[in-house]
């Protein structure tokens, strides 16, 4: 206890002697498409709960982190500066004159990435950030990468590469951006959450804010949740072409939701509903069997539905309602 008490007193010495506190290691990317003004970010941190604080975006506006020591007037100011017309370097300009220094810290403390939607990034590190085991970034047409805290450049040229290489929409070049860095060495300090926000202009359901929090490998839980968000995307789209008679790729629909859902009980349900309501009782009950076997409690529920009564005479069936 007296070891313990002496440290403690330590601590509080170096602070008021004004010396610096830690200050968490963070990377991230900023984004926006070049056409269509979705905007995004994602970042992964030694801190709790990134989601909630680091990132910012608004379809058609831009995105912004503030990372390191965080300055939560920037990103609604930054977004709102973006939205009057002004570019990035002029609005990361504003910022750090605005600083006010929050929480007694000033702009030396300050990482920012700012994405203006169909515009060039802009980054700033302050010098404190700079003290860092490694901290720098990466500017390209309509993206920035930066971090503090990093195994090394290698993090940021990792992210750039994997960013630029990777196909799909935003929200899965941002999180393999992600990935490729944590790859790469990551935190020279390690992760405990991570997070990907995407915003639209069709706005819900297709905008994306996931969150990782407390995690021995966030970045990789991250992967796994925006996988989910695309099978919900899959199943949603498979029953909207299954309205309007296109059978075919309804079902291939289908089977990319049941291929990045698989172990999502709720998918297995909604494509057995689809399955029966199609008249197609042999998937439906092919894929009530994997819901049985994730979840048998609702999977029980599920099939007193009068929904499946074509299945009612199937002996694989009946055994799942006899089941106690």
């Amino acid at each position: 206890m007296r070891r313990l008490h002496g440290w403690l007193l330590v601590l509080v010495l170096i602070s008021a002697a004004g010396y610096p506190r830690p200050a968490s290691a963070t990377f991230s990317i900023v984004a926006c498409e070049a056409e269509g003004g979705t905007c995004g970010v994602a970042v992964a941190t030694n801190n709790l709960a990134v989601g909630a604080s680091v990132c910012y975006a608004e379809a058609g506006v831009g995105a912004l982190v503030s990372q390191f020591e965080t300055n939560p007037r920037y990103g609604p100011d930054g977004l709102r500066w973006l939205a009057d017309g002004l570019d990035a370097q002029a609005t990361l300009a504003r910022l750090l004159a605005d600083d006010g220094n929050f929480e007694g810290l000033g702009i030396g403390f300050r990482q920012v990435g700012i994405v203006r939607a169909q515009g060039q990034g802009a980054v700033h590190t302050g010098e404190a950030v700079l003290a860092s085991p490694w901290a720098g970034s990466r500017v390209g047409p309509h993206y920035t990468i930066q971090g503090n805290g990093l195994a090394g450049e290698a993090v940021v040229l990792a992210m750039e590469a994997a960013f630029l290489n990777a196909p799909g929409p935003l929200a899965e070049r941002l999180v393999a951006a992600l990935t490729a860095g944590q790859r790469a060495g990551g935190q020279a300090t390690g992760t405990l959450s991570a997070a990907v926000l995407v915003r639209t202009p069709q706005g819900w359901p297709f905008d994306i804010d996931l969150r990782v929090d407390a995690d021995e490998a966030p970045v990789a839980s991250l992967n796994r949740l925006l996988d989910l968000h695309y099978a919900r995307q899959a199943i949603i789209r498979a029953e909207r072409l299954a309205r309007q008679g296109e059978t075919d790729q309804a079902w291939t629909a289908v089977a990319e939701a049941l291929h990045r859902g698989a172990r999502w009980d709720r998918v297995w349900r909604r494509a057995a509903r689809l399955a029966i309501a199609l008249d197609e009782p042999a998937r439906a009950l092919e894929y009530l069997g994997v819901f049985m076997a994730l979840n048998p409690a609702w999977a029980r529920s599920e099939i007193e539905e009068a929904r499946y009564a074509p299945l009612h005479d199937n002996p694989l069936f009946r055994s799942w309602q006899e089941r106690p």
